[in-house]
Protein backbone atom coordinates (compact mmCIF):
# COMPACT_ATOMS: atom_id res chain seq x y z
CA UNK A 1 0.00 0.00 0.00
CA UNK A 2 2.31 2.51 -0.95
CA UNK A 3 4.71 3.87 1.42
CA UNK A 4 2.59 4.13 4.01
CA UNK A 5 2.61 1.12 7.06
CA UNK A 6 -0.02 -1.06 7.47
CA UNK A 7 -1.76 -1.04 10.64
CA UNK A 8 -3.23 -4.77 11.30
CA UNK A 9 -7.13 -4.26 12.37
CA UNK A 10 -9.96 -6.78 12.78
CA UNK A 11 -13.86 -5.25 11.86
CA UNK A 12 -16.09 -5.81 9.50
CA UNK A 13 -16.03 -3.73 6.33
CA UNK A 14 -18.97 -1.71 6.06
CA UNK A 15 -19.06 0.62 2.70
CA UNK A 16 -19.47 4.15 3.41
CA UNK A 17 -19.94 5.77 0.75
CA UNK A 18 -20.49 5.46 -3.58
CA UNK A 19 -17.98 2.63 -4.89
CA UNK A 20 -15.31 3.51 -7.86
CA UNK A 21 -13.49 0.81 -9.48
CA UNK A 22 -10.11 1.55 -10.91
CA UNK A 23 -9.37 0.06 -14.74
CA UNK A 24 -6.24 -2.02 -12.64
CA UNK A 25 -9.51 -3.74 -11.18
CA UNK A 26 -10.63 -4.74 -14.43
CA UNK A 27 -7.52 -6.45 -15.25
CA UNK A 28 -7.26 -7.92 -12.59
CA UNK A 29 -10.94 -9.35 -12.75
CA UNK A 30 -10.47 -10.61 -15.98
CA UNK A 31 -6.97 -12.48 -14.67
CA UNK A 32 -8.55 -13.86 -11.77
CA UNK A 33 -11.50 -15.29 -14.17
CA UNK A 34 -14.53 -13.30 -12.01
CA UNK A 35 -16.72 -11.59 -13.61
CA UNK A 36 -17.43 -7.78 -13.25
CA UNK A 37 -20.71 -8.18 -11.87
CA UNK A 38 -19.85 -11.49 -9.80
CA UNK A 39 -17.68 -9.00 -7.91
CA UNK A 40 -20.31 -6.42 -7.69
CA UNK A 41 -22.15 -8.79 -5.75
CA UNK A 42 -19.16 -10.08 -3.95
CA UNK A 43 -19.20 -6.50 -2.21
CA UNK A 44 -22.58 -5.46 -1.95
CA UNK A 45 -24.40 -8.95 -0.65
CA UNK A 46 -25.03 -8.34 2.95
CA UNK A 47 -24.74 -12.20 3.86
CA UNK A 48 -20.98 -12.25 2.63
CA UNK A 49 -18.60 -11.72 5.48
CA UNK A 50 -16.11 -9.09 4.53
CA UNK A 51 -13.21 -8.37 7.08
CA UNK A 52 -10.87 -4.82 6.87
CA UNK A 53 -7.63 -6.62 7.54
CA UNK A 54 -5.26 -3.95 7.70
CA UNK A 55 -5.77 -0.07 7.07
CA UNK A 56 -3.23 2.62 6.18
CA UNK A 57 -4.01 6.36 6.36
CA UNK A 58 -3.42 7.97 2.98
CA UNK A 59 -3.78 11.61 4.06
CA UNK A 60 -5.98 13.27 5.92
CA UNK A 61 -8.51 12.13 4.65
CA UNK A 62 -7.88 8.88 2.93
CA UNK A 63 -7.62 5.88 4.90
CA UNK A 64 -6.36 2.46 2.60
CA UNK A 65 -8.24 -0.40 3.50
CA UNK A 66 -7.32 -3.85 2.92
CA UNK A 67 -10.67 -6.36 2.93
CA UNK A 68 -10.68 -9.82 2.98
CA UNK A 69 -13.36 -11.46 1.46
CA UNK A 70 -13.08 -15.94 2.36
CA UNK A 71 -16.80 -16.65 1.02
CA UNK A 72 -15.53 -17.05 -2.79
CA UNK A 73 -13.83 -19.91 -4.55
CA UNK A 74 -10.57 -18.61 -3.51
CA UNK A 75 -9.89 -15.89 -0.82
CA UNK A 76 -9.48 -12.43 -2.34
CA UNK A 77 -7.78 -9.50 -0.68
CA UNK A 78 -9.46 -5.81 -2.14
CA UNK A 79 -7.65 -2.96 -2.01
CA UNK A 80 -9.56 0.13 -1.26
CA UNK A 81 -9.29 4.15 -0.71
CA UNK A 82 -11.80 5.65 1.20
CA UNK A 83 -11.69 9.25 0.41
CA UNK A 84 -14.01 11.37 3.10
CA UNK A 85 -12.77 14.61 1.13
CA UNK A 86 -14.74 13.23 -2.11
CA UNK A 87 -17.21 11.03 -0.26
CA UNK A 88 -16.25 8.27 -2.59
CA UNK A 89 -14.32 4.70 -2.03
CA UNK A 90 -11.93 3.88 -4.83
CA UNK A 91 -11.46 -0.04 -5.10
CA UNK A 92 -7.51 -0.01 -6.40
CA UNK A 93 -7.02 -3.31 -7.09
CA UNK A 94 -8.34 -6.86 -6.18
CA UNK A 95 -5.89 -10.31 -6.28
CA UNK A 96 -5.56 -13.83 -4.85
CA UNK A 97 -2.69 -13.58 -1.80
CA UNK A 98 -0.43 -15.90 -2.58
CA UNK A 99 -0.87 -18.63 0.37
CA UNK A 100 3.40 -18.71 0.86
CA UNK A 101 2.74 -14.90 1.49
CA UNK A 102 0.55 -14.93 3.91
CA UNK A 103 -0.87 -16.77 6.98
CA UNK A 104 -3.16 -19.95 6.63
CA UNK A 105 -6.30 -17.19 7.28
CA UNK A 106 -5.15 -14.94 4.64
CA UNK A 107 -5.28 -12.10 7.24
CA UNK A 108 -1.46 -10.98 7.83
CA UNK A 109 1.63 -11.33 5.70
CA UNK A 110 4.44 -13.68 6.73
Amino acid sequence: MGDHAYREVSRPYVPTYARLLSEHVFDKLRSIGMLLAEFVELLNDPERPIEVIAEARESDSEVKELLLVIEWLRPLHVAIVVDDTRMQERVVTVYEPYPSEWTPDFRRRR
